[in-house]
């Protein structure tokens, strides 16, 4: 699988400096459905021949989620990343296949808001976690 390009003008919208470094991690991480370990996405570009050292891939990691174009989520309790976008979202996270996928925001709306309702609770909607069983994963 061949990770698409990422423009330039992501990574200075974000406020950072497009380096070679972080346009192949963020390249390597547009798209995926599933979020990879800083270990991974090593691998990953060493194997495609971009020689990029691990702490490097750290450092890239970390000021890409720092300017919010990556989103961490603790996989087995190791932290990995994906991509998401920048508007606030919801995950729905496999716990099987370890697949994410962004909750449709309307959804999310109605059910915070009926929460709220019934509980009195105001939760904040820019980040939420649901942990579960995707469609695949449980089959017809």
């Amino acid at each position: 699988m061949t990770a698409p390009l990422v423009p330039d003008a992501q990574l200075r919208g974000a406020g950072l400096s497009s380096t070679a470094q972080r346009r192949a991690v963020l390249a390597l991480l547009v798209g995926r459905a599933r979020p990879l370990t800083a270990q991974q996405v090593h691998v990953e570009l060493n194997r495609s021949g971009r020689h990029i050292g691990l702490t490097t891939v750290y450092r890239a990691l970390h000021s890409l989620t720092d300017a919010g174009l990556l989103h961490t989520f603790d996989i087995d309790g190791q932290r990995a990343y994906r991509h998401c976008g920048t508007t606030p979202h919801q995950h729905l996270i496999c716990t099987r296949c370890e697949t994410v996928t962004e909750c449709p925001p309307e959804i999310v709306t109605n059910w915070l808001s009926e929460l709220h309702q019934h509980t009195g609770f105001t939760p904040h909607p820019d980040r939420l976690d649901l942990r579960g069983v995707c469609a695949t994963c449980t089959g017809p």
